[in-house]
């Protein structure tokens, strides 16, 4: 059977103009200047230009002004130097001045002397699919914000396991120990004893309150505080005549010039002071005073806890107001790394701030307050 060529081409011919009127794709052919021979059925669709229009027109002409601007000074001297791009979004310009994301491969024809012929530019809606990216964009998020929200969890549930079995354990045994002595010996002189006891019990405390405002903290509530009109100097003589019976050798000096009374939670700010206090009484030079400082200056309270001693290591300062750090240089250290968190959080309560600053000369922890403010 004898195939006429001259048949064979027109089919072909025929396919090939079916298959680029009908596709889905948008096709476009330009020369290899750029400038638009044909455009098919669905561009003129899309851009709501006329198929005639096209002929005027070069390629980057349908795109948006960034685009254009892209195209020009990276995807065609791309198309130059390797012949073609594939799978870049841009945005097609609608006659109405909407915009249509689309997906754009590029292709160079060229001759037998590697000149460009034409060029066929194959598009792309990419509406779904970048939508579907972004799905999973959002959902590889969220998974691994779950993953980080469980480690964390593990961590703070170990953390909680360290506290009751090591920082609980130690004041605890050491208030049975006392009892048992205390009650084998009732009529020796127990005053040893008894200061134990209330140091251990203070410790006691101290850790069961921190953990408390952890936990609230963790679980996106702030420090309750109950504000009420405060005459400071006579709470901070208090506190710091408790804090000379539990650590009778050693000296702590006071300057305080306060003329008002201070708006703010007693309570909260005692549990501040006392911790900054027991921090500068236990890491501070043996033989040097802790100097406590409270001025009123312009209706601003600051607050100010001084020690001589080694400075707080680098290492450690990034993260001295983050719970559950310790001084790893100090393996004497006891505590939960939590005392400095919640000063923090109580001065964050009070609309203050807390900060410090340590070399060889001292280390100090500064509160700036507002005396009467309500936030």
């Amino acid at each position: 059977m004898d195939i006429n060529p001259t048949n064979s081409f027109i089919e072909l011919q025929e396919n090939f103009e079916d298959f680029f009127e009908k596709s889905l794709c948008g096709f476009i052919i330009t020369d290899n200047k750029g400038l638009i021979l044909r455009a098919n059925s669905i561009i003129s669709d899309w851009t709501n230009y006329p198929k005639e229009a096209f002929t005027e027109k070069r390629f980057s002409d349908l795109l948006s002004i960034g685009g254009k601007i892209y195209f020009e000074t990276h995807l065609w001297p791309l198309l130059r130097m390797q012949g073609f791009f594939d799978e870049v979004v841009l945005e097609l310009n609608h006659h109405n001045g909407k915009k249509l994301r689309v997906m754009i491969n590029a292709l160079e024809r060229r001759d037998e002397k590697d000149q460009v012929q034409f060029i066929r530019f194959t598009i792309i809606k990419a509406s779904d699919r970048l939508q579907y990216e972004l799905n999973l964009q959002e959902s590889k998020k969220q998974t691994e914000a779950e993953l980080q929200k469980q480690k964390e969890m593990v961590t703070l549930r170990e953390q909680f396991i360290s506290v009751l079995g090591h920082d609980l354990r130690n004041p605890l045994s050491a208030v049975t120990m006392a009892v048992e002595l205390l009650d084998s010996s009732p009529e020796a002189d127990n005053s040893r004893l008894v200061s134990t006891l209330k140091r251990s019990s203070a410790r006691m405390s101290e850790l069961v309150m921190n953990i408390m405002d952890f936990a609230r903290t963790r679980l996106g509530e702030n420090i309750i505080i109950a504000r009420q009109e405060t005459p400071l100097e006579p709470l901070l003589q208090q506190l710091v005549a408790e804090m000379q019976l539990v650590y009778p050798k050693k000296e702590i000096s006071t300057l305080f010039q306060l003329d008002h009374s201070v708006y703010c939670d007693p309570h909260r700010i005692s549990q501040l002071v006392s911790n900054l206090l027991a921090n500068a009484l236990v890491h501070g030079d043996t033989g040097s005073p802790v100097h406590l400082q409270a001025v009123e200056t312009n209706g601003q309270l600051t607050l100010s806890v001084k020690n001589q001693g080694h400075p707080i290591p680098q290492v450690v300062r990034d993260h001295l107001f983050t719970p559950f750090t310790r001084e790893e240089s100090r393996p004497s250290q006891h505590g939960l790394g939590l005392g400095l968190y919640i000063c923090a959080k109580i001065a964050q309560a009070h609309g203050g701030t807390l900060n410090f600053t340590s070399d060889e000369t001292e280390t100090c922890f500064t509160l700036n307050m507002e005396m009467n403010a309500t936030a």
